[in-house]
Order: structure tokens, then C-alpha cells, then sequence
């Protein structure tokens, strides 16, 4: 009878295990907080253009591509975060436009904003969407591959890093709050949000997720391995003293990871997302900077 209870107690403890794990999964592929959209280039004057294009693999994705008023031909592909949007974004960039007088093209990644899609995936799927970005532009503004950059935040920073080694034509990048290792920070966003601890749930959850996407590397697309062949075109990254998803400490590996020309800037004060709120003005400034001198 002893046997039979010890027996059903870890049948329940497994199955109360891999519930939890399939639900942590779940967690990745659909963000709990997905901001809604909810601001559009109207709110700061800017004319532009909604366009979509299609993946490779069939998804239909929407973005706004909004055109220099200068009439350069520089250009910035511009890569939201996991479970924000291009208006998110738009909100905390639309000065490079404004301002800067670059062409920026902002997009949806798949299950985000307004483009279709089933799940994400914090950076495997997302590439395909980069490719498909690119893909639009050598079809409908060709011209603007001649002086092209990216800039991405948080998992638009990993997503753009993953990305630029096999597009020679991306000439630079600057990419905020950027993590360097897929499987670590899903560790640190499950402790910070759930206090869930990485043995045995986070890692059973990492592989209830290649199981669900049905990707067996899924996990595998982390930065710090990829940053390296993006040399030697220049990348500017940027972080916040007081990020807790994305903190210094993992920034700054990252940084040394890269090849040359790179620099590095760390945001006093600033949380996740909040580098321009913090830096006002001397953030619009470096960041536009950096693009002038490299596009």
C-alpha cells in the first residue's frame, strides 16, 4: 500500500510538473501583458504609409513604413520588443524620423500588434518576419538598401543581432537592452515575475517549448553566439543601470562579445525600455549620431 501511494504521489508531482511546464511554454509563445496598439505616426504629425508583406512561411505581417522629410535615402528597419508593438516603439524612435530625418520602417513581428500569427518564439520565428522586412524593401524601396541600418529593443535588439550576419547590406545597428543568452533570460524573466526557480521547472518548460513550436533549437538563438560576425560594421548598445530583465551584467558581455567598431552606453536610472526617458535629449542625440556618422 506504502508502494501505491508513493507511486501515485509522484505520478501527481510529474503530471502537476508538466502542467506547469506547458503552461510556462505557453507564457513564451503568447506574452501575458501584450500592450494593445494604441498610438500611430498621426499622434506626432508623420505622414506615412501602412504596408504588409507575407513570410516564408505563409504569415501576413503590417507595418508603416514613414519617409524621410528631408528626402534621404537612409533608412532603419525598427524591431519592437516581446509583447510590444510598432506603436510601442514608435513612441519611444519617432524623433529619428522627426528629427533625424531617416526613413524608418516599423513592423509588427507575427502574433504582435496587427500582424497575424499564432505564437512567438522571442527570436527563432522573429527572423524569418527580419527576412521578410528586408524582402520588402529590396522589392518596393531598393534604394534604401543602399544606406541601411537597424535599430532594435529588447527582443527587436536579439532579433537584429540574429539576423545582420547573413545581410551585409544592414551597414549598422543599435540595439537597446539586448540579451546575450536565450535560455538565461527566460530564467530571470520567470524568477522576477513568478519566483519560479530554472531547475527542474524553467528547464522543463524550455523543452515543453521546443515541443510546442515544434523547433527542436527553438531555445538556442541566443545573441552572444551571433554578435561576433556582425564585424566590422559598427554596433552602438545601450542598456539601463537598473534593468532587472536585461541588467548590466548581461549587457555588458555582450558588448565584449562584439567585434570592432562597437560602444557601449549605460543609462543611469533607466529600467527596461526607459533609456530615452531617462537620457531625454542626449539619448536622441547619441543615437542619431551614431547612425549619421555610420549610414
Amino acid at each position: 500500500m506504502t508502494i501505491f501511494w508513493v507511486a501515485a504521489a509522484v505520478i501527481l508531482s510529474a503530471s502537476l510538473m508538466l502542467g506547469a511546464a506547458y503552461w510556462g511554454a505557453g507564457i513564451i509563445m503568447h506574452p501575458p501583458d501584450k500592450s494593445p496598439l494604441l498610438i500611430f505616426p498621426e499622434a506626432y504629425g508623420l505622414p506615412y504609409e501602412k504596408v504588409s508583406f507575407s513570410t516564408s512561411d505563409g504569415v501576413a505581417l503590417k507595418g508603416w513604413f514613414i519617409p524621410s522629410q528631408t528626402g534621404s535615402d537612409r533608412t532603419l528597419i525598427m524591431c519592437h520588443g516581446w509583447g510590444d508593438n510598432k506603436g510601442y516603439l514608435l513612441e519611444r524612435s519617432y524623433f529619428l524620423n522627426k528629427t533625424a530625418g531617416f526613413n524608418l520602417l516599423y513592423l509588427d513581428n507575427r502574433s504582435h500588434g496587427e500582424s497575424e500569427g499564432r505564437v512567438t518564439t522571442i527570436g527563432c520565428l522573429e527572423t524569418i518576419d527580419f527576412e521578410a522586412a528586408i524582402g520588402f524593401l529590396k522589392q518596393n524601396r531598393p534604394s534604401a538598401l543602399k544606406r541601411l541600418g537597424v535599430f532594435g529593443m529588447s527582443m527587436g535588439a536579439a532579433v537584429a543581432i540574429l539576423s545582420m550576419p547573413k545581410h551585409p547590406e544592414i551597414k549598422a545597428a543599435v540595439l537597446e537592452s539586448p540579451f546575450p543568452d536565450y535560455r538565461n533570460v527566460v530564467r530571470r524573466w520567470a524568477w522576477n515575475n513568478l519566483r519560479m526557480p530554472y531547475f527542474p521547472m524553467v528547464l522543463i518548460t524550455l523543452l515543453m517549448l521546443r515541443w510546442r513550436v515544434g523547433i527542436p533549437e527553438v531555445d538556442g538563438y541566443s545573441p552572444i553566439a551571433f554578435i561576433p560576425r556582425i564585424a566590422p560594421r559598427p554596433v552602438f548598445i545601450i542598456g539601463g543601470a537598473l534593468d532587472e530583465l536585461m541588467p548590466q551584467e548581461d549587457v555588458v558581455p555582450l558588448f565584449e562579445a562584439a567585434g570592432q567598431p562597437k560602444s557601449l552606453w549605460i543609462v543611469p536610472g533607466a529600467g527596461h525600455g526607459e533609456c530615452r526617458a531617462k537620457a531625454q535629449l542626449e539619448y536622441e542625440e547619441r543615437v542619431a549620431t551614431f547612425f549619421r556618422t555610420h549610414l
